[in-house]
């Protein structure tokens, strides 16, 4: 059973770690096209809405793209127990899945689509964040 837990694993990490500007353009761009409920249903609310004194009309998403995978470092552990079965001073090492107690702010990605007569005509992004693994 672990040996197939391995593989599946390392197959997620990997991945993760192919996450490209290239992937997130191939994933936007499905998105041109859509109607605008069709891309509130696909990517959510916006966080902003733009509209220009000629009538364009812009929706701003600050959040999109990809989160890194989760971080494994060492850690230590320190116990004093006293029990049923005796007493004593343990000590353990291992590793904590998760990530360090500050957990820093992912990379900025901010995405604008323009809507004309109700449909997604295109979009900008912006920030070192806008990665994604290809669809």
């Amino acid at each position: 059973m672990r040996r197939r837990r391995a593989p599946a694993a390392l197959a997620l990490l990997a991945l993760a770690a192919c996450a490209t500007q290239a992937g997130f353009d191939a994933r936007m761009n499905a998105l041109v096209g859509l109607e605008e409920s069709e891309l509130v249903r696909a990517i959510g609310i916006p966080d902003g809405e733009y509209r220009t004194p000629d009538g364009r009309r812009f929706l701003q998403y600050e959040r999109l793209g990809a989160r890194g995978p989760a971080q494994v470092e060492p850690a230590f552990g320190f116990g004093l127990g006293y029990g049923g079965w005796g007493r004593g001073t343990f000590f353990g090492t291992g590793l904590a899945l998760g990530g360090p107690a500050y957990v820093y702010p992912p990379p900025a990605c901010s995405v604008t689509f323009e809507i004309v007569g109700g449909r997604v005509a295109g979009y900008t992004r912006r920030g070192g964040g806008c990665v994604a693994v290809p669809p």
